[in-house]
């Protein structure tokens, strides 16, 4: 353990004793999955529209869609405590399961699709007739024509965390900072957090990654790195995440972004001149072609959102307001990991114990240290996780972090003994064993290979004779099991409420708009 990392967890120890306050160590936290609906008899994509029982995908506050009408994404509120906002989200697949259930349709638990006959089988979401929904339909057309619609049939799990106030009172106090104002202060902390991330995030993939396999549709050409192990499925054959290799998000606009997070300033003005720079290639598709939008504009990026990252600085934003303003004028208010694969066997896509490993990894990421990135590192964390997602089962296999070459299985276990005093600090001051639970947990994934989730959805694979087979079959499980479950009449009753309320809500928006479609996009794409 460094002598950093020693030295804040006994300065965290000392303060929470003194205290005697355990808000220091209350973590805010708020889930978003996403889920395709697919054909419970044979795994297709579904074409029928967003159901209407589950109300407006626009202005639902905890169940819409994300790239295409048949990819469902719920959304909890932020919660206190691991067990609340899990508690929220299975009440979300209870209820979008049993409304599921009656248009025979399931939903697919992982993050790679099954069958899909190329983008005519993915249906663009749908929002309504408001700007404000014809923007977020027009975007999605930009990233169809950018990207095609395949890859936007990819699903994960983000996870959106936050300390609380106490805990940045600890913090300042332990870096002897009154300067610095409390707003630039956790932004610049949490951008330490994001670089500490970004260092050591091959872990995540490595241990909880699960999507080693793909049905060959989603690569009719193949690949030279995949193995078909039968005639609908490939398999990297130490493959972890197949998802956050070059074959899921990859994007050769965006390679030649240089966003390090060293500075929220220069962070915020390279996503900006992204948004205003041409590329050529998207100029060649055109903005609006026979009174069509194919795009927003052909820039580098449409709007923020495009810029895929494993990890993001976050703020609430108003209206309107770009998520770019809203951090330079607020600063930075959580962050949002985005390299989590779906659990395909977990009803709900994830587990008690990968939220509390989550929360234990961050507050390391958070305390371990606050170094810039130098040059060298930005480019080499690139080609770094690249090799964990595709070679991460060989846990004997040499490469070259940034500590310098060792086997994977050495520096995983190196890394996790670190985040094992941290789990241990935490349980220490809660006596919640849970965190020292969850480590222990993936320390034993390193020493037996076969308990890793790419292994055992490899090895289902290959049993069940395809991936799409094997994940049908989990799906239509997850779905029997919410159908012998029940919510309280009270829960039941607010889910049918806000459908309801959501569909009146889209219904104001609609008829509020004053301006023309063409008005409201030049409006809202004007730098801030």
């Amino acid at each position: 353990m460094s002598t950093s990392l020693h030295n804040a967890l006994q300065a965290l120890s000392t303060y929470c004793i003194n205290e005697q306050d355990a808000s220091t160590l209350t973590f805010h936290r708020g889930i978003e999955r996403e889920a395709l609906r697919v054909n419970n008899k044979d795994g297709r994509v579904s074409h029928k529209p967003h159901p209407i029982s589950l109300g407006s995908a626009l202005t639902h506050k905890s169940v819409t869609t994300d790239y295409s009408e048949a990819l469902l994404e719920f959304i909890t509120s932020v919660h206190p405590d691991v067990e609340g906002a899990l508690e929220e989200l299975d009440n979300i697949h209870l209820f979008v399961s049993k409304e599921l259930k009656k248009e025979g349709e399931s939903l697919w638990p992982a993050s790679m699709p099954g069958l899909i006959d190329g983008d005519k089988d993915v249906p663009i979401a749908e929002y309504g007739s408001s700007n404000s929904g014809q923007l977020k339909h027009a975007y999605r057309q930009g990233l169809s024509y950018r990207y095609g619609r395949v890859m936007q049939c990819i699903a994960g799990m983000h996870y959106n965390f936050s300390f609380d106030e106490d805990f940045w009172r600890f913090l300042k106090s332990y870096k002897e900072d009154n300067q610095t104002s409390s707003t630039d202060f956790k932004s610049e902390s949490y951008f330490a957090l994001i670089r500490n991330f970004r260092r050591s995030s091959w872990l995540l993939p490595l241990l909880f990654g699960a999507s080693p396999a793909i049905d060959k549709s989603f690569l009719p050409n193949g690949h030279n790195k995949l193995t078909e192990t039968s005639s609908d499925t490939l398999i990297g054959a130490n493959a972890t995440s197949l998802r956050m290799s070059d074959l899921g998000y990859s994007n050769d606009a965006q390679a030649d972004l240089y966003v390090c997070y060293n500075e929220v300033s220069t962070y915020i003005q390279t996503i900006r001149n992204a948004i205003q720079t041409p590329y050529s290639e998207y100029e060649k598709i055109g903005v609006k072609v026979d009174n069509k939008y194919r795009q927003l504009n052909s820039n580098i990026l449409q709007i923020e959102n495009e810029y895929y990252s494993d990890i993001r600085p976050k703020r609430v934003a108003q209206s309107g307001e770009h998520p770019s303003a809203a951090l330079r004028d607020k600063g930075v208010e959580y962050i949002e990991v985005r390299i989590m694969d779906l659990d395909p066997f977990s009803a709900i896509g994830m587990s008690k114990d990968t939220l509390y490993f989550l929360d234990t990894y961050l507050v390391y990421c958070m305390i371990r240290g606050d170094e810039k990135f130098t040059s060298e590192e930005c480019e080499a964390l690139r080609s770094l996780q690249q090799e964990t997602v595709t070679q991460g089962r060989d846990l004997d296999k040499v490469i070259r972090f940034l500590e310098g070459p060792a086997s994977i299985k050495n520096q995983a276990g190196m890394l996790l003994d670190d985040i094992l005093e941290v789990a241990n600090t935490l349980t220490k001051l809660t006596g919640n064993a849970a965190y020292v639970s969850a480590v222990q947990q993936q320390i034993d994934k390193i020493n037996r290979k076969q308990t890793l989730p790419s292994d055992q959805i490899s090895n289902l694979s290959i049993e069940e004779g395809s991936y799409a087979k094997a994940m049908l079959a989990l799906a239509n499980k997850h779905q029997a099991k919410w159908q012998e479950e029940s919510l309280s009449p009270e829960i039941e009753s607010e889910f049918q409420q806000e459908s309801i309320a959501s569909i009146q809500r889209q219904k104001h928006i609609e008829e509020s708009d004053e301006l023309t479609f063409d008005e409201f996009l030049h409006e809202y794409l004007k730098p801030q």
